[in-house]
């Protein structure tokens, strides 16, 4: 996890932040969170934590369209706690009201189709400045303790739980407010956009996890719904501003 981290920021630096938050926005978190808890609780388990899942990605989507969109109004704080509020909204609602695994498809889908259309365009390019020497390893830090702490919350907490906190915007928070606090908004929009275009590729990857992890061995599962994320992620590289 310090690792990928580093990797997306020094990405975002390299390419800028429409490709970085495109690169961001593979299951580089949810993924290893989904592998272990399939590795230590089973892939029944596993399989079973999918339609909450769903709604959690439903959640992260609607999480990066509150903070590109109050980012151009708010600082930092403010923003992300608004933001993690509409998070855990969706995921509460969907605690009780999980729609099936169909349901749940067309519902994302529908919703990350919606926030791609409404989300708000950056009016000039975004700044370059120069970051400081602590940034990276804080950010490793950061996400690499939301990790461990779902994962290890993840036998209390039972497959709906679990399920709904596997896509927590745990790469997408980090991102986003270290972005806005040293870049802006306009670089915030930017990488929240990037990171949406990869949605639909996560969206597969979780109903994956649901129809393939029980079948194969679990090592060759998650590699071959890594595989097939990147084929469907490539096919949005046009689109990133």
């Amino acid at each position: 996890m310090p690792l990928l981290i580093a990797g997306v920021t020094l990405s975002v630096r390299r390419w800028g932040a429409g490709l970085g938050g495109w690169i961001g926005g593979f299951p580089w978190v949810a993924g290893p969170i989904s592998f272990f808890m399939a590795w230590e609780q089973g892939a029944p388990f596993a399989a079973a934590t999918i339609p909450g899942a769903l709604m959690g990605a439903l959640g992260t989507f609607l999480f990066a369209f509150s903070y590109a969109t109050l980012s151009t109004r708010w600082w930092w704080l403010p923003t992300v706690l608004v933001s993690y509020g509409v998070f855990f909204v969706v995921a509460v609602v969907a605690f009780y009201f999980t729609p099936t695994l169909p349901w749940g498809i067309l519902i994302s889908v529908s919703v990350l189709a919606a926030v791609l259309y409404y989300f708000p365009k950056p009016a000039q390019a975004a700044a370059v400045t120069r970051q400081p020497r602590y940034d990276i390893p804080l950010r490793m830090l950061v996400a690499t303790l939301f990790v461990l702490i779902l994962t290890q919350a993840a036998e209390r907490l039972g497959p709906e739980w679990s399920g709904l906190l596997t896509p927590f915007p745990i790469m997408t928070s980090t991102l986003a407010v270290f972005t806005h606090a040293q870049q802006g908004s306009t670089a915030t929009i930017r990488i929240m956009y990037g990171l949406l275009l990869t949605g639909f590729g996560f969206l597969t990857f979780l109903v994956g996890v649901h129809w393939i992890v029980p079948l194969f061995p679990i090592g060759w599962a998650y590699l071959l719904l890594l595989v097939v994320t990147l084929v469907l992620n490539g096919i949005t590289l046009r689109l990133i501003r």
